[in-house]
């Protein structure tokens, strides 16, 4: 029994210190989970050489009392830990696969059944890796086409393949009163989950340029400010300077991370206090995985009178990534134009409640900050810009625009969208879409 507690002592103490030395000194932050894992292995380290220590003593039998208590405790916190994930955890996103390239994408020909707590649909994904059914990879003489490049808005998470905001805007398009003989109009749902611009111009530049889009619109989301920052942190750069790829990682997660990852899949409770853990201490991992796959205050931050982190490298960096998408774009003749829409809580206090107080407190007060950012740097940069902030402000239906809990549109908010851009496109392009 001795020689088991001795290398229950070691094991912990190694296990403790190699935490510390991942998170402190390989990924140089410290936040509260972090705390809590090693300070739980130090009470388990401490108490164990205590135990080893007393054992054959007097006091032996006290302290195997102490033990018998505390696991019990233990098992019991974990079994209804375990159970409470097992029923209110669902999975979070389609099915991804990693990619040498542009982090992450989705495994081509294939089916994704999405669950949440808002809504429950399956996603298929075409020949090509995007969105939609199937298409030719060689554009048709008398086709149009529009790429749409963006995040899981873009996407459409939350709504079956038919609603979304680029199937929709195909059919109105295609049911347009034209002064002329039209070019049948295509509308290529390019949007990925949890995509920045430095993603999206990897992917138009290695793998969508070849289905010869005539415009690429790339509608830039709230989170991608931050997103691109993180990504940023692993990019890796070519001989002149720039990003030539983001890599995914299959299996290269720290022991800390792979620890964490289960934890936010299988255990509720355990997940819940660590975020809120992370907030009170107003604790900030600018990683890929804690700005990509988990829910941050950090994604919405920049739309708050609050916020007064400096953010200026922020948007010349995102702004590097869509300027190198517009001059790809130019290099081969195709148009381009972004966008930027509001999230829910700069449109109104009804949309994404009780959902938005995961990201920020009952007393934020939400700005229009980053679409006065965006639309400066647009102009500075010469950048067609369509603000769509005035299209979904304007909207006097019953139905939400936004999810109660998930922050992305409903099938209404979709068609808002398809809306706008269905307006701004016929009167911007349609000159070009005569036979």
């Amino acid at each position: 029994m001795r020689k088991l507690l001795l290398i229950l002592v070691i094991l912990t103490g190694a296990l403790g210190a190699w935490i510390f030395y991942e998170r402190y000194f390989v990924q140089k932050t410290f936040g509260p989970s972090s705390m809590l894992a090693v300070g739980l292995l130090l009470f388990a380290f401490l108490f164990l050489l205590l135990t080893f220590l007393l054992y054959k003593t007097r006091h032996g039998l006290t302290m195997a009392k102490i033990w018998l208590a505390g696991v019990t405790m233990i098992l019991t916190y974990l079994l209804v830990d375990l159970a409470a994930g097992f029923i209110l955890i669902k999975p979070l996103s389609p099915t991804l696969v990693p990619d040498e390239y542009r982090h992450h994408k989705f495994v081509p020909d294939s089916f994704s059944k999405i669950e949440q707590r808002d809504f429950s649909y399956v996603q298929r994904v075409n020949n090509v890796g995007i969105r939609g059914a199937d298409i030719e990879v060689e554009k048709p003489l008398d086709h149009y086409r529009i790429l749409m490049l963006g995040d899981s808005f873009t996407m459409g998470k939350g709504v079956e393949d038919d609603e979304t905001a680029s199937f929709l805007l195909e059919g109105h398009l295609n049911q347009g009163d034209y002064p002329c003989n039209p070019k049948k109009i295509e509308v290529l749902n390019g949007g990925v989950d949890s995509y920045a611009p430095v993603l999206s111009y990897i992917q138009l530049a290695r793998d969508l340029v070849r289905l010869e889009p005539d415009l690429v619109v790339l509608n830039l989301d709230v989170s991608d400010l931050i997103q691109e920052a993180a990504y940023r942190t692993e990019a890796v750069r070519g001989p002149e300077g720039g990003i030539v790829a983001v890599p995914g990682k299959a299996d290269k997660a720290l022991l800390n991370e792979r620890i964490r990852d289960w934890i936010e899949q299988n255990m509720f409770l355990t997940r819940l206090a660590l975020f809120y853990a992370n907030k009170l201490m107003d604790h900030k991992d600018l990683t890929v995985k804690d700005v990509v796959t988990r829910a941050n205050d950090e994604a919405v931050a920049h739309t708050l009178a609050e916020d007064t982190t400096p953010r200026e490298e922020q948007w010349q960096n995102i702004f590097e990534s869509i300027v190198n998408i517009r001059d790809f774009c130019a290099s081969r003749d195709v148009e381009f134009l972004l966008t930027i829409y509001p999230w829910a809580h700069q449109v109104s206090d009804a949309e994404w409640n009780p959902g938005r107080f995961t990201f920020m407190s009952r007393d934020s007060t939400p700005t229009d900050s980053n679409l006065i950012k965006v639309r400066a740097l647009s102009e500075e940069h010469g950048i067609e810009l369509l603000d769509l902030f005035p299209v979904f402000r304007a909207y006097r239906g019953d139905a939400p625009l936004h999810f109660k809990y998930d922050m992305h549109w409903t099938t209404t908010g979709n068609q808002v969208m398809a809306d706008g851009l269905q307006a701004y496109l016929k009167s911007r392009y349609s000159k070009d879409w005569c036979r």
